[in-house]
């Protein structure tokens, strides 16, 4: 499980855990696309996701796009495994749903970064309306990851979430206080594939989950993500937000 850590597929899975809101926001929109902007996300369980990760230079146009300079550090982990923890520092461009980055080169310019994903992976912009009452639901969908192939030598990863179903509005605590805030429940499947570091071939297992986000409208965010996989408990939760 390094290869999130040490490609430029790291900042995709942290992206995984923001989970912004509908696409009619997006997350050109989300609160901490600004300049000064951070979000910090904190995990525990079966999965451990953290980042603490912060904006600048962003830029906005008319057409719902944006980019932004991200820089921080991130992990990512499975139970048994020790997390990888990488620097991050990418240029990030936002359009039609689509990320792109550019790291900074030796020389000072800007090399494209080869990692792209679809924002809607695993339910971020996955919606494709606003969430208006219980019961409502959203399709099934399946979304790829093409990884960073600089040192690396990866298969994209695949990932398939099934319909999504809103449970009852409830009351949970967040960073940013009691917060009103819609469970969607669904299934989870990020398939098995494999990467190549230097020769040495390593399998990536497949993971399944039952997920539930907790989509939080005054934030506009998902603020909380629950999720099973093989029965353990996994929680990614947005600690720190401005």
């Amino acid at each position: 499980m390094h290869m999130a850590a040490r490609t430029g597929c790291t900042l995709a899975f942290l992206f995984i855990g923001l989970h912004a809101g509908p696409a009619a926001a997006g997350l050109c929109d989300a609160p901490f696309m600004h300049d000064q902007g951070k979000v910090r996300l904190d995990g525990s369980g079966a999965l451990r996701l953290g980042a603490d990760l912060s904006f600048s230079e962003v830029k906005k146009n008319s057409q719902g796009e944006c980019q932004a300079r991200v820089q921080g550090t991130a992990t990512f982990g499975l139970a048994g495994l020790p997390a990888g923890k990488s620097d991050l520092d990418y240029w990030m461009t936002l359009r039609n749903g689509q990320a792109s980055f550019e790291r900074q080169t030796e020389q000072g310019g800007r090399e494209p970064v080869q990692g792209k994903f679809d924002l809607r992976m695993l339910g971020l912009f996955s919606y494709g309306e606003p969430i208006t009452k219980a019961g409502q639901t959203f399709p099934a969908r399946k979304f790829q990851v093409n990884v960073d192939h600089k040192g690396v030598d990866a298969k994209p990863v695949v990932v398939h979430t099934g319909a999504k179903t809103v449970g009852e509005k409830a009351s949970i605590q967040t960073a940013a206080g009691t917060q009103s805030c819609w469970p969607i429940n669904y299934s989870r499947v990020i398939e098995a594939t494999q990467a190549s570091f230097s020769g040495l071939v390593l399998p990536i297992p497949e993971i399944r989950s039952t997920v539930t986000d907790w989509f939080c409208p005054e934030l506009n965010m998902v603020m909380r993500q629950e999720s099973r996989q093989q029965g353990v408990s996994s929680t990614v939760e947005v600690s720190e937000l401005k």
